[in-house]
């Protein structure tokens, strides 16, 4: 009977009319915040109620993963594109490579297998532009845990214009470092330097295996999630616009190892006013 009443006791998490996790909030304010009761007639052979939960902290990283994976925003996108639906926008960059490309990163689910992915689209594509769709295969063979898979890509008339649209990976709550920095989420510590440059090289390390290149590595499209891990969030972007700039792979690949020490340049400063792009060129820092 005591165990009844304990588990009767919990604060489980409510499900509000518009269908988003909601608990009561401890003294921090944190929304996924579940308070266990207190019991002082316990016995010695029984054990605390938090003694049989999963842990707090790893609790609420899922139920905040969760609930951003589906929770869909009002948008004007539209609802279905290709074999993708539940369009939700997450946020626009600029890629740079020889010039500046507006890349839109979508969250949609899909109708095959209900998990989500990452659309990232390119708009108004220009009549004469013919997309190398083919090159996404050599994509699809590269396996890393810090390259965003990619799965495929399209060309749709779903947006209004002629879009591009190549899908990865879904990383829930990773945002680009551009907008990490803009929001100053960026640690401040030499070990997430190194973490950053081992993560970004294990990542080439393996494109590069595959006789690929990123081409346009920057800020703008290197992912970072709440537990500092990195995702290459571009690849295939460049090779199926047909992008590439180097006259030989080999030294695409070199300059994609030059990018990681202009990464580390933008985040050694840290200050988003400092950070300036001019047209067609990586964003650079400016002294201040």
């Amino acid at each position: 009977m005591q165990t009844s009443k304990m588990v009767s006791d919990l604060s489980l998490v409510a499900i509000d009319s518009k269908g988003a996790a909601s608990t009561t909030q401890d003294d921090s304010g944190d929304d996924y915040f579940m308070k266990l009761p207190q019991s002082n007639s316990q016995t010695p052979h029984m054990q605390p109620v938090g003694y049989f939960a999963i842990d707090e902290n790893l609790r609420r990283a899922l139920a905040r993963e969760m609930h951003t994976t589906y929770s869909v925003d009002d948008s004007e996108l539209p609802f279905q594109v290709h074999n993708y639906y539940s369009l939700s926008p997450l946020e626009t960059v600029e890629a740079y490579t020889p010039g500046s490309v507006k890349q839109q990163a979508i969250k949609a689910q899909s109708i095959s297998d209900g998990r989500h992915y990452t659309l990232n689209r390119i708009a108004g594509l220009q009549s004469g532009q013919k997309p190398e769709l083919g090159v996404i295969d050599q994509w699809r063979q590269v396996q890393n845990p810090n390259v965003a898979h990619v799965h495929e890509a399209f060309i749709t008339h779903a947006f209004g214009d002629n879009s591009l649209v190549v899908v990865h990976d879904y990383k829930p709550l990773a945002a680009s470092l551009v907008s990490k920095i803009a929001e100053n989420q960026v640690p401040a510590s030499e070990g997430f330097l190194w973490s950053i440059v081992l993560q970004l090289t294990s990542a080439l390390s393996a494109i590069h295996a595959a006789g690929l290149a990123v081409h346009m590595l920057d800020v703008a499209t290197v992912l970072l999630s709440p537990t500092n891990r990195v995702y290459i969030g571009s690849g295939g972007l460049a090779d199926v616009l047909s992008m590439q700039i180097s006259p030989s792979i080999e030294v695409a690949q070199q300059s994609d190892l030059r990018s990681i020490g202009q990464i580390l340049r933008v985040l050694l400063n840290r200050n988003p006013e400092n950070v300036v792009a001019v047209q067609g060129q990586p964003p650079m820092v400016m002294p201040g």
